[in-house]
C-alpha cells in the first residue's frame, strides 16, 4: 500500500469528463461505507440529503479560481530599447510576492529575460528576477487581480478544452476568496437548488489550490514524496465551532480533499500556536485541541500569520494510509488521477485495495472521472 504501483489503474479515455453535468447536481454519486467499503447506493448529488445525517456539518472550500492564465498573441515585448513581437506566449500567475510583485510561469521562457517589459492596457509588467519555476514580475498601473480579471482566462485542466461555458462551470457558486489556480471540484456539484434543499449546517474554510494538485507522485515509495505547499485561511471561530460540533456528536463532512486537508491541518496549526495565541479561546476549546493535536505532524505547517480575526497558514498536509483522521468524519470527493496524492488521501480513509475495487466498479458502470466528473460519498 506504500508502493506507487499500488495506485495505478487503467482509465478509458471516454470516461474523462470534458464537460460538466447540467444541472450540476445531476452528476452521479456513489455512496460507500467506510466501515466495509460496501456500496450503499448509486444515486445523484440531488439525492444527497437522503444519505446525510440531518445534523452532519458540511465544510466547503470557498477559494475562488483566478483568471490566472494570460494568453499573449502578437504581443510586443520591450528590452534594451528594442521591440520584438511574441506571436504566441503566456503568463501564468502563481502567487503574489508583495503588493507590486508576483511570481508566474512564462512561455516561452527565453523571451522573458530580466528587464523585459510588457504593456497590457494600462498595466506595465517588468521581469525582475528568475526563479526555479518561472519569473518574478513587477506590476504598475493597477493591482494584480485587476490585471487577471481584465486579461486572464480561467486555467481549465489540460484534459478540458477551453470554452466560456466550461469556464463558468469551473467555479463554485460559493467561491469568495481569490487565490486558486484550480477549482475545489467536489463543490462543483452543489447547485443553488441543492444547497437550498440541504438543511444541514455548513461552514467554509479556504485553501488556495496550486498547480501541484495536477502533479503525480514521483517516488516509488509514496511516503518519500514531498508534497507541494498551499496557503490556507480560517476564521478563529472555526476552532470553537468544531469543538461544539464534536461535543454534540455532529459529523464533520469535508466536501472535497482540499477542505479535508485544511481541516486535518488544524491540529498541526494548533500545535504551532503560541500560548498567548491559544489563550484567546475558551478553556474547554483549548483542552479539546490540545488533546487531538498530541499526535499531529507539527512540520505540516511551514508558516502562519495570526491576525485579529483570521489565521493564514501554509500547509504541506500529506495524508497516507495509516493516518488517523482527527477532525473529519466523512468525505465527499471526485474520482481522481492515478498516482496522485489525492488518490492516496482517499485510500487512507478506506484502504488501498478497497479503493481500487470501488474504482473498478466506477469504471465498469461508466462513472465520469476528474474535475467535471461524478463523485462519491464516503460515509461512516
Amino acid at each position: 500500500m506504500f508502493s506507487l504501483s499500488d495506485y495505478r489503474f487503467d482509465l478509458p479515455a471516454e470516461l474523462i469528463a470534458e464537460t460538466a453535468a447540467h444541472p450540476a447536481h445531476a452528476a452521479k454519486l456513489l455512496v460507500v461505507s467506510q466501515k466495509n467499503s460496501q456500496i450503499l447506493s448509486e444515486a445523484t448529488f440531488w439525492e444527497l440529503d437522503q444519505f446525510l445525517d440531518e445534523n452532519s456539518v458540511l465544510f466547503f472550500n470557498n477559494s475562488k479560481v483566478l483568471r490566472a492564465r494570460i494568453p499573449l498573441r502578437n504581443q510586443t515585448l520591450f528590452r534594451d530599447g528594442e521591440e520584438k513581437t511574441l506571436k504566441d506566449g503566456e503568463i501564468f500567475f502563481l502567487k503574489n510576492r508583495d503588493k507590486n510583485h508576483f511570481e508566474a510561469l512564462v512561455r516561452p521562457g527565453k523571451k522573458f529575460r530580466i528587464g523585459t517589459k510588457i504593456f497590457l492596457g494600462n498595466f506595465e509588467l517588468t521581469v525582475t528576477e528568475n526563479t526555479d519555476s518561472g519569473r518574478i514580475l513587477h506590476i504598475s498601473g493597477g493591482e494584480i487581480f485587476a490585471l487577471l480579471d481584465q486579461f486572464g482566462e480561467l486555467p481549465l485542466p489540460p484534459y478540458i478544452e477551453y470554452s466560456s461555458e466550461k469556464e463558468a462551470d469551473y467555479q463554485n457558486i460559493f467561491a469568495k476568496k481569490n487565490g486558486s489556480v484550480a477549482a475545489p471540484t467536489a463543490g462543483l456539484h452543489f447547485s443553488e437548488a441543492l444547497l437550498y434543499k440541504l438543511k444541514n449546517p455548513r461552514e467554509f474554510v479556504t485553501l488556495h489550490i496550486g498547480l501541484g494538485t495536477f502533479k503525480t507522485i514521483d517516488t516509488d515509495d509514496i511516503r518519500a514524496y514531498e508534497i507541494h505547499s498551499e496557503t490556507a485561511e480560517i476564521h478563529h471561530e472555526i476552532f470553537g465551532k468544531i469543538f461544539e460540533y464534536k461535543k454534540n456528536h455532529q459529523k464533520i463532512v469535508a466536501v472535497g480533499t482540499t477542505a479535508c486537508r485544511t481541516l486535518e491541518s488544524l491540529p498541526s496549526l494548533w500545535k504551532n500556536l503560541t500560548d498567548e495565541e491559544k489563550n484567546i479561546f475558551d478553556e474547554n476549546v483549548r483542552n479539546f485541541w490540545e488533546k487531538i493535536s498530541e499526535k499531529a505532524e507539527k512540520n505540516w505547517i511551514t508558516e502562519y500569520i495570526f491576525s485579529e480575526d483570521f489565521i493564514e497558514f501554509s500547509t504541506r498536509a500529506y495524508i497516507t494510509p495509516g493516518y488517523d483522521f482527527a477532525v473529519i468524519d466523512e468525505l465527499i470527493t471526485n474520482f481522481h488521477l492515478p498516482e496522485s496524492s489525492l488518490l492516496v488521501l482517499v485510500s487512507a480513509m478506506i484502504g488501498q485495495e478497497n479503493l481500487l475495487k470501488i474504482y473498478d466498479h466506477a469504471i465498469r458502470e461508466k462513472y465520469r472521472f476528474f474535475s467535471f466528473g461524478d463523485g462519491m460519498y464516503l460515509k461512516k
